[in-house]
């Protein structure tokens, strides 16, 4: 996708994940363009999985987000 845009409110969002956490990418977007962004291409949720069960154990917690560009998480300690 050629249009896509970031917008500031996103970014702003992304930053603060970042702060904590490392944002795998499930899409047909250009590769080179998600690092852009500070993510994580993957082009298939498996491999975004089994990588992120390598770096951070089998026990890991991973959030999975089908509409990651629609929703906003709330994450409560």
């Amino acid at each position: 996708e050629t249009d896509f845009r970031l917008g500031g409110h996103k970014a702003a969002a992304i930053a603060m994940v970042l702060e904590r956490a490392s944002i795998y990418l499930v899409s047909d977007m250009e590769p080179d363009f998600v690092r852009q962004i500070f993510m994580t291409p993957f082009h298939s949720v498996q491999k975004a999985l089994d990588q992120a069960f390598q770096v951070m154990g089998s026990g890991a917690g991973v959030i999975v987000m089908p509409y990651g560009g629609s929703t906003l998480p709330c994450v409560t300690a």
